[in-house]
């Protein structure tokens, strides 16, 4: 078992139905980590000062939100000197190259495309995981 295996995912998603069939994935993956569902990225901004560090494995983030977006979220987030280090993986519907590149560019440490089919997301979610969740040594926190 690796050492994030039990960390916190946070999935930022404002599309319920998205939120709950990433979820279903993570469940029928057996992914142990516990799933930390925000609507938009200021409900994140809003409860991430109260969250541990040390207990996130890494953000989900999609783009396309009300309120905060993702581009807006991926900026808070590298500005401030607590949360710069944590991984954000963008998880978008959209294949647009200026997306990618401004995600990138904005500090993003993946794009990823969300797939519409539910076996492909199962796949994507498994290796996303397998790779940030298992995989990966994430970064120490003060």
């Amino acid at each position: 078992m690796a050492a994030n295996e039990h960390k916190k995912i946070i999935l930022v998603e404002d599309n319920i139905a998205e939120a709950d069939l990433t979820k279903i994935v993570c469940r029928d993956l057996q992914i142990k980590s516990e799933i930390l569902h925000f609507s938009d990225g200021e409900e994140l901004l809003f409860q991430l000062p109260a969250l541990p560090l040390t207990q996130i494995s890494y953000i989900l983030l999609d783009l396309n939100m009300p309120r905060v977006n993702g581009y807006q979220v991926l900026e808070k987030l590298r500005v401030n000197p607590d949360w710069k280090k944590l991984p954000v993986i963008v998880f978008s519907s959209s294949t647009s190259e200026n997306d990618v590149n401004t995600c990138y560019d904005l500090g993003a440490n993946a794009y990823v495309t969300k797939p519409m089919d539910i076996n492909k997301l199962s796949q994507v979610v498994q290796s996303i995981h397998s790779f940030w969740g298992q995989t990966n040594i994430g970064p120490f926190f003060d």
